[in-house]
């Protein structure tokens, strides 16, 4: 690994209604006050020079109350970039999964640009295939922007994360720090298993491993 690429910290967000309320009847939930009270309380491992989010509300609300030092119009020398990736949305197909189309989420949080947003929520239906795909395409992404920033955050959902990285379940506003692994490791562990299916899964080429290890 070159020793100018960014650390990647993902971000789980808070509790949102969903959470509490099954079997999952609202679309794009919106954050419990449990789940506001959590984000307040998240512990940054470092400053943020650019924010990566999810297209939905729950992850957007945990942003604005975990990152709201860095995203005040006062903040010096300047406000953090954000920027909103869809890919980053859920990994399942349930109806709290399901967002909002770029007009209305763009309304709701008009501080933040949504053009990368299709017009409507249209997304093919989940599978480990395409999950597997988007996740390696998110991490090549990543890969193409560490050498502009040092600590990258990713604000996300579990089911997603569990494609991105191998590891055990995220907890609601858990934040675990990353690096990209060297040829070696990604080599010798590419291959690892879902944190919830078991199942084997490739973590990519461009595999991140804990920044511990």
């Amino acid at each position: 690994m070159s020793a100018s690429m960014a650390t990647i910290h993902i971000l789980r967000h808070g509790e949102a209604r969903h959470n509490v309320v099954k079997p999952y009847p609202y679309r794009d939930p919106s954050l419990t006050g449990d789940g506001i009270r959590q984000a307040e309380k998240v512990l940054l491992p470092a400053k943020p020079d650019l924010i990566i989010v999810s297209p939905m509300t729950r992850t957007i609300q945990t942003t604005l109350v975990a990152f709201r030092q860095f995203l005040d119009e006062s903040s010096a020398p300047a406000k953090t970039e954000v920027q909103i990736w869809p890919e980053l949305r859920e990994a399942h197909d349930a109806i709290c999964n399901k967002g909002v189309g770029r007009a209305e989420i763009a309304a709701a949080f008009p501080q933040f640009d949504f053009s990368s947003c299709p017009e409507e929520w249209d997304y093919p239906p989940h599978s480990v295939e395409g999950a597997t795909l988007r996740a390696e395409t998110v991490r090549r992404r990543l890969m193409n922007l560490s050498a502009s920033y040092e600590n990258i955050f990713l604000v996300t959902h579990r089911g997603l994360i569990a494609f991105l990285v191998e590891g055990p379940r995220f907890d609601v506003c858990e934040c675990r720090s990353y690096r990209f692994a060297s040829a070696d490791e990604v080599e010798n562990q590419r291959y690892g298993t879902h944190e919830h299916t078991g199942d084997k899964l490739d973590f990519g080429p461009s595999l991140l491993v804990p920044l511990s290890s």
